[in-house]
C-alpha cells in the first residue's frame, strides 16, 4: 500500500493537529469576542455598526471553527475543504470590517475627547486634553496591534488548513489506486 507524508508546520507539528488547534482556537476566540463585543456594545457611542459587524464576524468564525474541527476529527476532505474556504472569506471580511473600526476609532477623535472630558473627573482636575488624548492614543494602538495579530494568525490558519486539505486529498487519491501484482 502506498503511503502519503504527514505534512507538517513549524517543523514537526502534523497539520491534521494543527487544524484542530486553529479550530479550537477560532471555536474559543470567536465565541469570546463575540460575547464580549455584545456585552459591550450598549457603551460604545460612535462606531455601533462597526460593533455589531464585528459581533457577527466572530460569530461565524466560531460557526465556521466548529465545522473545521469536525471535518479534521473526523478526516472528512468535504468539511476541510468547506472550512478553508469559509475561513479565507472570513479572513477577507474580517480585513474589511477591521479597516473600517480603525477607521472610525481613528475619525471619532473629536468626540471621544469630549466623551473623556465630561466623564473622568480626573481629566477635570489635570490637563483634561492631554490625559484624554493619551489614552485614545493606547486605544488605538491597542486595537490596531490586536487587528494585526488577528489577521496574521487566520493568514497562519488558512495556510495549515490547505496544507491539510492537500494531504487528505492525496490520502483519498491513494486509497482509491488498486495495484495489479499479477504480471501479463
Amino acid at each position: 500500500m502506498t503511503m502519503v507524508k504527514t505534512r507538517t508546520f513549524c517543523c514537526c507539528i502534523p497539520t491534521r493537529l494543527g487544524v484542530v488547534i486553529i479550530a479550537l482556537i477560532g471555536l474559543l476566540g470567536g465565541g469570546i469576542l463575540s460575547i464580549a463585543g455584545g456585552l459591550n456594545a450598549h457603551r460604545v457611542e460612535g462606531s455601533k455598526v462597526s460593533i455589531a459587524i464585528s459581533i457577527v464576524v466572530y460569530s461565524v468564525l466560531a460557526i465556521v471553527s466548529f465545522l473545521g474541527l469536525i471535518g479534521a476529527i473526523g478526516r472528512k476532505l468535504s468539511l476541510v475543504k468547506l472550512y478553508f474556504a469559509m475561513l479565507f472569506a472570513h479572513l477577507i471580511f474580517s480585513l474589511g470590517v477591521g479597516i473600517f473600526a480603525l477607521f472610525r476609532i481613528y475619525n471619532d477623535k473629536g468626540a471621544f475627547i469630549k466623551e473623556c472630558i465630561a466623564t473622568n473627573t480626573a481629566a477635570q482636575s489635570d490637563d483634561p486634553t492631554k490625559l484624554c488624548n493619551e489614552g485614545l492614543r493606547i486605544i488605538k494602538g491597542m486595537t490596531t496591534t490586536l487587528f494585526i495579530l488577528l489577521w496574521l494568525f487566520e493568514i497562519w490558519g488558512c495556510v495549515i488548513v490547505s496544507s491539510y486539505a492537500g494531504q487528505l486529498a492525496d490520502e483519498n487519491a491513494v486509497e482509491g489506486v488498486v495495484k495489479d501484482t499479477e504480471a501479463w
